[in-house]
């Protein structure tokens, strides 16, 4: 493990008041849950026959419970009338919850869902608009923001009381928000917005059970983005600085840091970043310590391995400290965990798989990327992510892209399908 001081006079590095991180736990084999797949080849799985989903990003709440967008959803099974969905379910059973039609033509590649199983997304085409699928009422409702009015959304989550955390673009820029509880504020808006504020630009947020709001923000004048930090943010717009890099301080060990974070309920925040020493690109988990920062290595890029790239996606983390991200390794992609002091690669390239279609590998008939978008953790250490499949052996069938749930090992994993989760 890695502890690094985050130097200068802004932020110290302090090992006492820190949260105890639970050691990373043992997984079963992955199960798929749902899979895609072109017409031409196969009708899919979990999914109405025709129905297909790119790029995106699956998420899993503290009950299994799996939930992500579905691009194309053929309306009562007629291929040539489709709209946009929400998939949701858990153990190998599931399917669509919600369809929306004209004009919701586009559906956010990413939904949040909390504990009570509740999903937000947005979709958009003649506007963008914000909904809850409440699964009680088996049914998606609008989300009234007002007196905020967005003309867009984006990285929207929700938390265990049902407030809706995301970035409104709005005239001018745009701001942090977070809608729910009998409220909607706006925690911060940038200086395109107000031109009091400090904030050239805000990227994408994540929120967690406090309605505190973390990202990255540019700091300084209207067009200047070189000044980055990681802050986090609570309704009034106060703040704490988790981190800043080398144009904000010299000293500070973080050249640059990616666009999306992830924070945990306990105020932890996981975050891609590029190191002054290096110059490599790290995951790194920065925890408060009431009067400072601890930022820890989860993982760096080595030549030497095993780590040999991370991919552009943000890394997730949960309230124990772990964290999952995209990586490259020897066999190529893969999805790995770590905690501080080690790394467990949960499933990559190559690996093989029990499908509906019988075994197979995760992978691609091309060089096309074998994951899509980011993985979804839960507080269990339950993993969640999209993968390419081809048959056992021969890439050049393709089975489509299936979301897989890799289960922290319990007594059964048996799926409630009826075939066995096990890989050989």
């Amino acid at each position: 493990m890695r502890l690094q001081p985050l130097a200068g006079g802004l932020l110290a590095a302090l090992l006492a008041s820190t949260p105890l991180h639970a050691a990373l736990p043992t997984y079963a084999a992955p199960q798929l849950q749902a899979r895609t797949n072109l017409l031409v080849n196969d009708e899919g799985w979990n999914l109405p026959p025709g129905s297909s989903f790119n790029s995106i990003t699956a998420s899993i709440n503290e009950n299994g419970t799996v939930a992500f967008p579905v691009q194309v959803v053929p309306i009562d099974g007629n291929l040539s009338n489709t709209g946009v969905g929400i998939w949701s379910g858990a153990n190998g059973v599931g399917g669509i919850v919600q369809t929306h039609q004209a004009p919701a033509e586009f559906i956010s590649d990413r939904v949040g869902i909390n504990r009570d199983g509740k999903i937000v997304y947005y979709t958009h085409g003649d506007a963008y608009r914000l909904w809850i699928y409440d699964p009680i009422a088996a049914a998606s409702a609008p989300v009234n923001t007002l007196p905020i009015t967005p003309s867009s959304f984006n990285g929207q989550t929700i938390n265990a009381d049902g407030v809706i955390g995301y970035r409104a673009g709005l005239p001018g820029g745009s701001g942090l928000a977070s809608t729910g509880a009998g409220s909607s504020l706006l925690h911060i808006v940038d200086n395109g917005i107000d031109p009091g504020s400090p904030y050239s630009y805000i990227y994408t947020p994540s929120m967690n059970d406090s309605r505190r709001i973390a990202a990255k923000v540019s700091v300084g004048p209207p067009g200047n983005f070189s000044k980055d930090e990681i802050r986090v943010f609570d309704t009034s717009g106060a703040y704490e600085t988790l981190a800043v890099d080398t144009d904000t301080d010299p000293s500070s060990p973080f050249v640059a840091f990616d666009n999306t974070v992830s924070i945990n309920a306990i105020g932890e925040v996981a975050v891609v970043v590029r190191l002054a020493a290096g110059n490599q690109r790290a995951v790194y988990r920065l925890t408060p310590t009431g009067t400072g920062v601890q930022a820890t290595e989860i993982a760096r890029v080595d030549p030497a391995g095993p780590i040999l790239e991370l991919d552009a996606f943000a890394p997730v983390i949960n309230v124990h400290g772990m964290v999952a991200f995209r990586a490259r390794d020897a066999q190529g992609q893969a999805i790995y965990v770590g905690e501080g002091e080690n790394l467990l690669r949960i499933a990559g390239k190559g690996d093989r798989v029990q499908t509906d279609l019988g075994t197979g590998q995760l992978g691609q008939h091309d060089t096309s990327p074998v994951f899509s978008g980011a993985p979804g953790l839960n507080d269990n250490g339950d993993v969640v992510f999209v993968a390419g499949l081809h048959p056992d052996g021969d890439n050049q069938i393709e089975w489509g892209s299936g979301v897989f749930v890799a289960p922290v090992a319990g007594d059964e994993h048996i799926f409630r399908d009826g075939f066995d989760g096990e890989a050989p």
